[in-house]
């Protein structure tokens, strides 16, 4: 049965809001080469051109932006899902940052992408420090959890999910990574997909991905992984291993 591997990004094939390490790009492109491969990512198309070599992201067989709102084919937008999120929308997700007892503020915490609302607490300026403080406090106080909680009891129509390291992402409901499935089964009729994610757990975004790919098919399989590292290193035992390709080795995460 031939195989689909589809990955997140952010956390899984790099660090939060970071370039793809150098040697685990190298080895990637091995995957690349020798399977059918999808990107899945909450963030936007200029945000990944941020964290992904140029040849990974024209070379695989499509990348799906926005928690799956958009699709791209390289450089090609082959659709986009835009929703306009209501002015009550708007006013309680700032309502929700500004009653988090977490103290830093670092600007823009609303960010309207296709078809999803990404809200922060710290905002999406912090650079790494602060989003691994904020994370820890999250972690520690369930602040994300919170606003998740209070946006799918407030407004019906619409959910929250834990997104990346520092934010949470509004969509209508069902426009959310789920559609991947759906767009991919379109395509391939008799294939194991192999899905890669860092927030497969409640309220991750990565779960209703995770979940349709799991009631799909005895032959699929998911992937929850800590890190990049965890990503090359399944990849490699369990992908790789057995072909007599060259392949870089792990690097520590330490």
């Amino acid at each position: 049965m031939e195989q689909v591997f589809v990955f997140d990004v952010d956390g899984t094939l790099t660090g939060p809001r970071r370039f793809m390490h150098e040697d685990f790009a190298r080895f990637f492109r091995t995957i690349v080469n020798t399977e059918i491969v999808y990107l899945v990512s909450g963030s936007d198309m200029a945000k990944l051109e941020e964290q992904l070599p140029g040849w990974l992201l024209q070379s695989v067989s499509g990348t799906f932006t926005c928690s799956g709102n958009e699709l791209w084919q390289g450089s090609q937008t082959i659709f986009q899902m835009h929703h306009v999120f209501p002015d009550e929308m708007l006013e309680f997700a700032r309502k929700l940052v500004d009653e988090s007892s977490y103290e830093a503020r670092t600007g823009n915490h609303q960010e309207t992408r296709t078809g999803t609302l990404n809200v922060s607490v710290v905002g999406r300026n912090a650079n790494p420090l602060q989003r691994n403080d904020y994370d820890r406090y999250d972690k520690e106080s369930g602040d994300r959890q919170r606003m998740i909680a209070a946006i799918n009891e407030t407004f019906g129509d619409y959910e929250a999910n834990r997104g990346g390291q520092i934010s949470i992402d509004i969509s209508p409901r069902g426009w959310n990574k789920s559609r991947v499935h759906s767009e991919l089964k379109r395509k391939y009729e008799d294939v194991a997909f192999r899905f890669f994610g860092d927030n497969i757990c409640d309220g991750g975004n990565d779960l209703p991905l995770a979940e349709v790919i799991m009631n799909d098919h005895p032959a699929n399989k998911v992937y929850p992984v800590r890190d990049h590292f965890e990503t090359w290193k399944i990849l490699q035992e369990e992908f790789i291993a057995s072909s007599s390709q060259d392949v870089e080795p792990v690097a520590s995460s330490a």
